[in-house]
């Protein structure tokens, strides 16, 4: 891949030592698309095969968002019409999670205001991480119909426990910077015009220390996050391969898309009256007597392809 990356900064000398991974969407709060994914896969895989960095810090551009997570759009207008595809998106998605973790080189989380989603799982992935005052930490993915288990349901319980794991993604809450600090979420909180400075400060120890040393401690860290990750993140991929064409995050990404409040409750009144949220007007089981068209579904009045009543 070219060095002119379309969604991404990289910069090899950012300081001593240290690339800069930017993710450069700011205009959609540095949510990431299919493209962001690749680009950062293989920066971090240049950074892991150039001997002269030794350290990668991941960020955002701009003051407002660390980063949001998935792009809604791309999963709205793409795998929520063709949900098959999000299998090859998530292996894409994991790839990131891997080079983070196997790249052999300690990975900072610059986290510089808003953080949500996927971008929450980037700093529970990464191995150190300094935030701004500015910052706060959402789990957004119940409100569109996603789940978070791309790195929180896996990581985040060895931060904060169970239950401030569970509260943070079953209730969709936020906490700010000095709550994500309080619970172990990240290791500072500095304001944001001393952020660079802060995350300097810590690469200036780390180039004191063996940088063997930290290699095989990282080796260590990461068979934690490594016998939780690779095998849930198989059935996640799969969750949402098979669910996000459903009613759920239809409804979910479609209303974020529509800034429009979101009709989940009328859904669980739909589920509690019998209904099938992957189903919801009946399984693929009937034909049209007219012209033989297959997998209508099961409720359905009328032909989808010719009209006639069935």
């Amino acid at each position: 891949m070219s060095d002119a990356y379309k969604e991404i900064i990289y910069e090899k000398d950012w300081y001593e030592h240290t690339a800069l991974i930017s993710i450069n969407r700011p205009h959609e709060y540095n949510s990431y698309t299919l493209t962001t994914l690749r680009e950062m896969v293989d920066a971090i895989e240049k950074s892991m095969f150039d001997d002269a960095v030794q350290f990668i810090v991941l960020t955002g551009v701009g003051e407002k968002a660390f980063c949001t997570g998935g792009n809604v759009h791309e999963y709205a207008e793409e795998y929520n019409q063709k949900s098959w595809d999000f299998w090859k998106w998530g292996e894409i998605y994991g790839r990131v999670f891997d080079m983070i973790m196997h790249c052999g080189k300690p990975v900072i989380a610059r986290v510089n205001g808003i953080t949500a989603g996927g971008g929450f799982e980037f700093v529970t992935a990464c191995d150190l991480a300094i935030a701004s005052e500015n910052a706060r930490f959402i789990s957004p993915g119940p409100r569109v119909g996603m789940t978070s288990i791309g790195g929180l349901s896996q990581w985040l319980p060895f931060h904060i426990g169970l239950k401030r794991t569970a509260e943070i993604v079953m209730l969709s809450s936020e906490i700010d910077a000095k709550t994500a600090l309080d619970w172990g979420v990240v290791n500072e909180v500095v304001p944001l015009e001393k952020l660079d400075d802060k995350v300097k400060e810590y690469i200036d120890r780390m180039l004191d220390l063996s940088p063997s040393s930290l290699w095989y401690f990282k080796v260590h860290l990461n068979w934690w996050r490594d016998l939780v990750w690779r095998l849930t993140w198989e059935h996640g991929k799969a969750w949402f391969s098979l669910n996000i064409g459903s009613m759920e995050p239809s409804e979910g990404l479609w209303s974020f898309k529509e800034k429009r409040k979101t009709e989940m409750r009328e859904i669980r009144n739909f589920i509690a009256e019998g209904g099938d949220p992957r189903y919801p007007f009946g399984p693929y089981i009937k034909r049209c007597p007219e012209c033989g068209a297959k997998y209508l579904p099961l409720n359905s009045e009328f032909c989808l392809k010719c009209g006639e009543k069935v």
